[in-house]
């Protein structure tokens, strides 16, 4: 849920206007917990997303309640230390396979695997800018500077691993 709200706060900072909607249902503990962030620059219309632009997927159970959403041209991003098997997806859409929690390791917290995304989605899709990002982790960290440090080396490793090719990216 902070990928979703940090995503959403800091849009918000950069001019668009965001939503955002969590999901917990009853798989709350260990199960598909979700969320919706809507980022335009008009009038949010509805702040439900049915067709969203990017996925992010962290686990096996989130991709297959909602791999056949996204739209046609968007991108998917998976979780590949958590999936290991990529059941077949519907034909153009850009997937991207993040190590997430492997990369998250690298810089000793492997629960900051979300910001890992996060920061390969932003080096993606431009939705908002990395600097604005590491800005907003202020907003949700504020009184826990141990994780605000570890969440920003998180999103910055993600960012990086897609900018410098580390990472495998297709077009399906």
């Amino acid at each position: 849920m902070a990928m979703g709200m940090l995503l959403a706060h800091a849009a918000i900072k950069e001019g668009f206007n965001s939503s955002f909607i969590p999901s917990y249902g009853p798989e709350m503990r260990g199960g598909t917990a979700n969320c919706s962030v809507v980022i335009e620059k008009g009038f949010i219309a509805s702040p439900i997303v049915t067709e969203p632009d990017v996925l992010v997927a962290m686990n096996s159970p989130s991709l297959l309640k909602f791999k056949d959403t996204v739209k046609k041209g968007g991108h998917l991003f998976i979780n590949s230390s958590l999936i290991a098997s990529i059941p077949t997806i519907k034909s153009d859409i850009h997937i991207h396979k993040i190590p997430a929690n492997e990369l998250a390791l690298k810089i000793g917290e492997s629960r900051a695997s979300n910001m890992v995304m996060l920061g390969a989605v932003l080096a993606v899709t431009n939705l908002i800018s990395l600097e604005t990002a590491l800005l907003n982790l202020n907003y949700i960290f504020k009184n826990k500077p141990e994780v605000l440090a570890v969440n920003e080396k998180a999103l910055k490793i993600g960012f990086q691993s897609l900018k410098e090719n580390k990472v495998k990216t297709a077009v399906i």
